[in-house]
């Protein structure tokens, strides 16, 4: 029998009789210190400044009713500090970007009244889009909402025929590379593909930031999205990167045969394992909602639906990226958390379940084991609905495993010197809802990567 056998079996065994769960695990996760909270955000979302179908009032307001703590507007390729920017009011919108519609005009007047600013322009009324300086006046409270500042760099390569969008969070400047840029702004230079356009825009962001003296985020948005765009191995090769969307609520993804093996999950396995095998910075996963709809939405165009819980000392932007860098967050579609951490002088991953009566809950802890099987094979995808064919990476099922399967609300994972990493994927009974492919199919929550 071999060695990975014998030790499946006796995390089976651990399974079975509990002695898995281990005692006394030190709480804390990033260095907070006393008084940290968890905070509810989202930091992807759209409005009239580029795609999305509402006003930033309504979705700041909407946003801040549900109870969320904090969110960015990151609308493509823009950030939104223009003062004088207008939209025509259309009784039959078509096309894309989305026209402002009347009903949803009216929806808008009648909620803002007065704060609603128009005019009337060649015979059609016209509104101004209120700017991030203007949101923050309006909506703040110090302690209670925050909003940060936010743009979606979106790029299509265009001899791949692939589009790359990163979210960069919590620097109130434009982007230099990207103003004034369409939804989709093309980019045909020799020898620039994904790799090196990732590491050129992170390296962009970087000096961005470092010339404002503010820390800032940078995340890869929906991977698989439009037709596996993006590949494990552009992450593998951009450690810099430390954020991507395991779950995006608004993104549609196409099936694929052996979908099982891109999903979002074995993508973000994938690179940690690669990653950890080289000591480079393990990758974190964000919940997003990706919002593009608001109002009248179909049962497809969802809201509020993933999101981050961040443990945070403060509700500031500076505090809570801190501790997202720190991996002090977690994703969700729903399972809330009372409890993650990781103690390193036990390299034990603890979590505990803020449960809902009637509800099951299966915790599962998931590592890829040292020596896994570094062979790729590759399948060939044909074009599908005017998209480009697709050759794409198939990794072995070495990666991604299941250590230790916990039934119940509370349970810690003690690493072996095999595990390269540990993260817990948290699983409901409660039906997610989501109705495309690459979504979980009932409501789970994601714990950030640890190394040994």
């Amino acid at each position: 029998m071999s060695r990975q056998m014998c030790r499946r079996d006796f995390l089976r065994l651990m399974a079975a009789t509990g002695t898995g769960a281990l005692a006394g695990c030190a709480t804390g996760g990033a260095k907070q210190g006393r008084g940290a909270r968890w905070y509810r955000g989202n930091l992807h979302m759209h409005t009239y400044w580029s795609d999305g179908r509402a006003f930033p009032e309504q979705a700041v307001s909407i946003y801040k009713q549900l109870g969320y703590d904090f969110i960015g507007l990151s609308d493509h390729n823009v950030f939104a500090d223009q003062a004088d920017c207008w939209r025509t009011v259309e009784d039959h919108p078509k096309g894309w970007p989305p026209q402002v519609g009347r009903p949803l005009f009216d929806a808008y007047s009648k909620a803002f009244g007065s704060e609603a600013e128009t005019r009337t322009f060649e015979g059609k009324t016209q509104v101004r889009l209120k700017t991030y300086g203007e949101m923050r006046s309006r909506f703040e409270e110090p302690g209670k909402f925050l909003l940060m500042p936010a743009v979606e760099i979106t790029q299509y390569l265009k001899e791949e025929g692939v589009q790359v969008h990163m979210n960069y969070v919590n620097l109130p400047d434009v982007i230099p590379f990207v103003k004034g840029g369409p939804l989709s702004r093309p980019v045909d230079e020799p020898g620039v593909g994904v790799t090196e356009l990732i590491r050129r825009d992170a390296g962009e962001v970087k000096a961005l930031a470092a010339r404002q003296r503010r820390r800032t985020m940078l995340m890869l948005n929906h991977p698989q999205w439009i037709y596996w765009d993006i590949m494990p191995q552009h992450l593998i090769d951009n450690p810099e990167v430390r954020h991507f969307e395991v779950c995006n609520g608004g993104s549609a993804f196409a099936p694929h045969p052996e979908a099982i093996t891109v999903t979002n999950d074995r993508f973000w396995d994938t690179v940690n394992a690669f990653r950890a095998l080289k000591g480079a910075p393990l990758l974190y996963g964000v919940g997003s909602d990706d919002t593009h709809y608001y109002l009248n939405r179909t049962p497809d165009q969802r809201l509020a639906d993933a999101w981050i819980m961040v443990r945070s000392a403060a509700l500031e932007a500076d505090t809570l990226l801190a501790a997202m860098d720190a991996g002090d967050y977690y994703a969700t579609t729903g399972v809330l958390l009372d409890e993650v951490a990781f103690d390193a002088s036990s390299k034990s991953l603890h979590v505990k379940v803020r449960a809902e009566p009637g509800v099951t809950y299966r915790i599962r802890f998931i590592t890829t084991w040292r020596g896994f099987d570094q062979t790729v094979r590759t399948v060939r995808c044909p074009a599908e609905k005017g998209r480009g064919a697709r050759t794409l990476p198939i990794y072995s099922d070495d990666i991604g495993k299941t250590a230790l399967c916990v039934e119940g609300k509370e349970a810690t994972y003690r690493m072996t010197p095999d595990d390269l990493y540990v993260r817990a994927k948290i699983e409901s009974s409660v039906p997610s809802g989501f109705t495309r492919h690459f979504h979980p199919d009932t409501q789970v929550a994601w714990t950030q990567p640890h190394r040994g």
